[in-house]
């Protein structure tokens, strides 16, 4: 209209099978500056649209794909059944999933900070987005189901209301708890934990006994079950006694052979407490747990082949 002058119909017209490169003639013939309007139309009109329609699209299908992966997610969790919800996925709880990642053992992990789920999602570990603190995260995490509960949230106010919370919805669960704070792991022991974690007293610990007695550390190697530098690490681990296990009700002699490249270090009773070093005419019952050290390996194979828990 500005520049040839034309009506505003025949202008309209004339930018919209522009637009649409429908491309049919001119309504009327351009000038010189008409067509180097039409070029820029053209450059810029089409090009702006087709990134917009990219765009929308794209963010379409993102959403689709992201509510499908999640909904899908949603599923298998609400499918889980004798699994670890990991409360935290802070540098101990990463350690954690992965190791349980490692061992094929189902968890689902529950964090609120956004950057962590974000990693959360790289890992495609299986989470629950909100407050580890909140009943409805943990029922939705299928805690009456779960078989432990670890927490690593570095509040030990928190930690202890996850684990009164966790005791009073499922009884038998098996409750770990990271404290700071050595005055609060009794408190977390009255909430309903069955274990209560101090990382700093531990690593401290760790570290003197590396100073004290470094050959044995060298050697025995607790805190790590896997290979490290193509050397055998040696694993503290329990064999747990199930209904259908092949120790139940036979004694440490008939399952020697079974169990002979691992050192039994003792046997835990769930009513009688621990006892170290149980003679050869032990009988094994449901409930019992074997503790043994030994390569990882071994561990594995014996804990497959005699279909313990």
């Amino acid at each position: 209209m500005a520049i040839e002058g034309w009506s505003f119909l025949d202008s309209l017209y004339m930018t919209v099978i522009t637009l649409t490169t429908i491309g049919y003639q001119e309504v009327q013939t351009l000038s010189g500056a008409g067509k180097i309007f039409n070029i820029f139309l053209i450059l810029i009109g089409v090009g702006t649209a087709t990134f917009s329609i990219s765009t929308i699209i794209g963010e379409l299908t993102s959403i689709d794909f992201q509510a499908r992966r999640r909904e899908r997610m949603k599923k298998d969790i609400a499918c889980m059944k004798g699994h670890t919800i990991v409360c935290g996925f802070g540098r101990m709880g990463e350690v954690i999933c992965t190791t349980l990642s490692e061992y094929n053992n189902s968890f689902v992990v529950i964090e609120k900070r956004p950057e962590l789920i974000e990693e959360l999602k790289k890992l495609e570990f299986p989470y629950i987005e909100g407050d580890a603190a909140n009943d409805d995260n943990l029922l939705e995490a299928g805690i009456e189901r779960a078989k432990d509960l670890v927490s690593v949230i570095d509040n030990d106010s928190d930690g202890l209301y996850i684990a009164l919370a966790a005791r009073t919805i499922n009884p038998n669960l098996f409750i770990i708890v990271r404290a700071n704070e050595v005055k609060a792991r009794s408190r977390i022991l009255r909430a309903g934990a069955n274990k209560v974690i101090l990382p700093f007293v531990m690593s401290g610990r760790k570290v003197a006994e590396t100073v004290l007695n470094p050959a044995t550390e060298d050697l025995f190697d607790i805190t790590n079950a896997h290979e490290v530098e193509g050397k055998t690490q040696i694993q503290l681990a329990d064999l747990v006694v199930s209904e259908n296990s092949y120790f139940n009700g036979r004694s440490l002699q008939e399952v020697g052979d079974k169990i002979k490249n691992l050192i039994i270090i003792g046997v835990k009773d769930p009513v009688e407490g621990f006892t170290f070093k149980p003679s050869a005419d032990h009988k094994f019952k449901v409930g019992d747990s074997l503790i043994a050290m030994g390569p990882a390996k071994d561990y594995e194979a014996a804990k497959a082949e005699l279909s313990l828990e």
